[in-house]
């Protein structure tokens, strides 16, 4: 899933501090944003290849305010979209 899209589930559904859990994390698309909006995350994969590349990716998370991380999805968005 799109992480832009994905942003806007977790925040329409929780708040900064709260837990976000994803008992299918997969590449950790979920992880990610929960991590980059400052909510507390749990998630889990049958694969440990995948959890290795969720792991990775979640260390690569910036510790930067919520606000530049929802700008930094619109601009993304936008950028694909003009690509198309």
């Amino acid at each position: 899933k799109p992480e832009g899209l994905v942003a806007r589930i977790v925040e329409a559904s929780s708040k900064p501090g709260d837990l976000v859990i994803d008992p299918f994390l997969g590449s950790g698309t979920t992880a990610v944003v929960a991590e980059q909006l400052k909510r507390k995350w749990k998630g889990c994969d049958t694969s440990v290849e995948y959890a290795r590349w969720a792991a990775q990716r979640i260390e690569l998370v910036e510790n930067w305010p919520i606000e530049k991380w929802i700008q930094y999805d619109a601009e993304n968005a936008q950028r694909r979209k003009s690509i198309r």
